[in-house]
């Protein structure tokens, strides 16, 4: 049984790497255990509140106009004013009207290439540098677990 992706008999860890662009296809070669798909474009939402309900309202605004919320979390926590900021991220680039009509700062998330891999630390450094050097951006790269163990048949 061999290690996926381990190399120099170090445990390879999983990781997700969010990247504008593609990674090259020579990396899917080297890498098979590698998945990939791409999330569309979104636009962020922040809003700071100070009461739950706060939140609430601005998520039945979201939901009232049809949006598709894709993520919800805290952003800041300021406690010396007692208010927090959230970020709401919703399907779609939204236009000017709809988002004079929420009432929310916001910024346009573009789309993402989002690729899971089993690499080492040497391999991820070289995972990285060949994304870049194909042109791709790297947007975010997080460690999701350790290697998936294999099955025996």
């Amino acid at each position: 049984m061999t290690q996926p992706s381990g190399g120099e008999g170090q445990p390879g860890l999983r990781y997700e790497v969010q990247l504008t662009g593609c990674p090259p296809d020579w990396l899917r070669t080297d890498h098979p255990d590698m998945t990939v798909r791409t999330v569309p474009a979104q636009t962020a939402l922040r809003r700071r509140v100070t009461r739950p309900q706060d939140l609430d309202a601005l998520l039945h605004d979201i939901g009232t106009v049809g949006l598709t919320v894709t993520g919800v979390h805290r952003a800041e926590d300021t406690r010396r004013t007692g208010a927090t900021t959230y970020e709401v991220r919703v399907a779609g680039e939204l236009g000017r009207p709809l988002l004079r009509h929420l009432r929310c700062t916001h910024y346009p998330v573009p789309q993402l290439t989002v690729v899971r891999v089993t690499l080492t630390t040497s391999e991820l450094d070289r995972f990285l540098h060949a994304c870049i050097a194909s042109g791709a951006v790297l947007e975010r790269v997080r460690r999701v677990g350790t290697a998936p163990t294999a099955r025996l048949s």
